[in-house]
């Protein structure tokens, strides 16, 4: 582009440092273009510009606008020697020199030089700056009093249009200037004597005479001074630079006032979690299932859904879970509506652990309270009952746990069904050893295998034999240890005997892998063999695949743990060692049962290790 519409260039500058701007056409003051702010610069220049001219009768401004001044430049305007001026200034303003003489005014222009400082500590040396350019034209104004030389100090957001009223009455009778917050003022002094007198008489004292006060056996004293003479004459003469208002342009602005600054008389503000704005993809998955099996009306359906959510379920998804215990009430309306009170208790059992798993322990406990009272069979009963026992255990409230478990074991005395009996026997067992009542707990538990029906015997002997375990847990000797573990294994195969003539395989294989569990706490592994290849004989049956299963990985647990006491393997050596492990995994990850996988894989690992190095 041509010349003439170009910016002027901001770089360079002849070596005088400062950027010359001519006056336009326009009818004000125009600043110059392309103004920057350069806050790197050590040397303020960047905060001060120089303007030479005035106003003519037409309101137009004539004259010169230097900006990016620094001290050297400064000097040099002060001086207007031709010698001293760039190589290319215009003509017009080489003959400022005898027009300054003649009368012309001259503007310095700082930015930001007074005022409070924003920032803690010292500042850069630009702001030292800004004050010593006042400082040089406070003197060549006492060197030249013909020179009419004004200061004026603008803030640092404020544009150069502001400088033009300081050419025109009444702030062109001023020679120094601040504006702030619309309002111009001018340096004034204010009489300091009674301040100068206040710091006279609180001069801080040496630090070598604090010091020696301040030692063991040095007296300090505390001395008055009484003035003969008023000292106040000796100050009349001090004075203090402040600054007085001179013209307001427009009313300052009103910082607004806070009222929501109460911190005593208001309304507790409930924090509540960040919500995420996108579902979790169990719950995606969840409410896909849920659509689906009301589409077809499939109560059992939807109970697996809600299941597969709260497995998956995070503590966050409140929303979720909340969502899934309400689906829990509908689909146990509809097994009601069925007749299915069995499974309705426990898709209510389900959403008590949804309450329990957000600690709303009060919700919780009032379903399973509700459903406890509603029950006519006692199966529902007893898991009404165990659900309330859960939600009391949560709240740490162990005698209401108690009064709880009782009440339910009175409510079966009518009912007839002697296993049901027995799991309430067990509700007031486990709520005794809670408590830490281990004696009582073990003689409710004795009285439960006392009944007459074989059933309910066995249910007692199982919790007999849990209950020696917990016992031997809180034993401190080794003898009472392993007497207390003995008994469980003899309790364990009475419950295994009464189980095995009423034909019941689940529960005889469960009673025999708590034999071989208590067998294996008191160290004796031939035993826990024994036991355990008995166990593995429950893989023949279809329903106790996995006891069977869980009896190979304890034959090969008992092996690893023989050697690791003893330095030598049970009878059948590593070679059975290794075939039960393998046997274990192969079964369990044909099964599906990914824990006891895990287990098992973690065994057979130990085997062959052992094997391995001792081949």
């Amino acid at each position: 582009p041509p010349a003439a519409v170009m910016a002027p260039r901001r770089g360079g500058e002849a070596g005088a440092g400062a950027g010359v701007t001519l006056a336009g056409g326009r009818g004000h003051f125009e600043p110059p273009p392309l103004k920057r702010m350069q806050p790197w610069l050590q040397d303020g220049a960047g905060q001060c510009d120089i303007m030479a001219g005035g106003v003519d009768p037409s309101g137009g401004f004539k004259g010169i606008y230097l900006t990016s001044v620094n001290m050297l430049s400064l000097l040099r305007t002060f001086q207007l020697a031709k010698a001293f001026m760039p190589v290319d200034m215009p003509t017009p303003v080489a003959a400022l020199g005898q027009s300054l003489q003649d009368g012309i005014p001259l503007v310095v222009v700082t930015r930001g030089c007074f005022g409070r400082d924003l920032d803690y500590g010292l500042g850069p040396v630009r702001n030292e700056n800004q004050r010593q350019v006042w400082e040089t034209v406070r003197h060549m104004r006492a060197e030249m009093p013909q020179v009419l030389i004004t200061c004026i100090d603008l803030p640092i957001n404020c544009t150069a249009d502001i400088v033009q009223s300081c050419l025109e009455p009444p702030l062109n009778e001023y020679r120094e200037l601040m504006y702030h917050e619309g309002t111009w003022y001018t340096p004034a002094l204010i009489p300091a004597a009674s301040l100068a007198m206040w710091k006279a008489e609180r001069r801080r004292e040496k630090a070598g005479k604090s010091a020696k006060a301040s030692g063991e056996g040095m007296v300090s004293f505390n001395r008055k001074k009484f003035a003969w003479v008023d000292e106040s004459a000796f100050y009349k003469d001090m004075a203090v630079l402040g600054w007085k208002e001179v013209l307001q342009v427009r009313p300052p602005p009103v910082a607004p006032k806070r009222t929501d600054l109460n911190f005593v008389d208001r309304e507790k503000v409930e924090v509540k979690p960040i919500k995420d704005s996108k579902p979790s993809a169990a719950q995606a998955t969840f409410r896909k299932a849920l659509a689906s099996a009301r589409e077809a009306n499939d109560a059992k359906a939807m109970q697996a859904a809600i299941k597969a959510y709260l497995d998956r379920a995070k503590w966050y998804e409140k929303e979720g879970i909340q969502e899934a215990i309400a689906t829990c009430q509908e689909v146990a309306g509809l097994l009601r509506g069925a007749g299915k009170q069995a499974d309705a208790a426990d898709v209510v059992g389900m959403a008590v652990g949804a309450y329990l798993y957000l600690n709303e322990v009060e919700k919780g406990l009032q379903m399973a309270t509700e459903l406890r009272t509603s029950a006519a069979d006692a199966k529902v009963l007893v898991k009404a009952a165990r659900m309330e026992l859960d939600c009391y255990f949560a709240l740490g409230d162990m005698d209401k746990a108690l009064e709880a478990a009782r009440q339910a074991k009175a409510s079966l005395a009518s009912k007839g069904d002697a296993e049901a009996a027995a799991d309430a026997a067990g509700l007031i067992v486990a709520a005794l050893t809670s408590k830490g009542d281990i004696d009582e707990a073990l003689a409710e538990a004795t009285e439960a295998s006392k009944v007459m029906d074989k059933a309910g015997q066995a249910r007692g002997w199982l919790l007999v034999a849990e209950t020696q375990r917990v016992k031997s847990g809180l034993d401190e000797a080794d003898s009472d240890k392993k007497a207390s573990l003995a008994e469980a294994g003899k309790a364990y195969k009475v419950a295994r005997a009464l189980f095995q003539e009423l034909g019941k395989k689940q529960q005889e294989g469960e009673a025999l892998q708590g034999a071989v569990g208590a067998a294996m706490a008191a160290d004796d592994f031939v035993e826990a063999r024994t036991l355990a290849k008995a166990l593995q004989a429950f893989s023949d049956y279809e329903e106790t695949k996995v006891l069977g299963a869980t009896g190979a990985q304890l034959v090969a647990a008992a092996h690893v743990r023989n050697f690791n006491e003893a330095g030598s393997f049970l009878e059948g050596g590593s070679e059975e060692m290794l075939a039960a492990a393998k046997a274990a995994v192969a079964a369990l990850e044909q099964l599906g049962d990914r824990a006891r996988r895990g287990t098992a894989q973690e065994t057979l690992r130990e085997a062959v290790r052992l094997a391995t190095s001792n081949a």
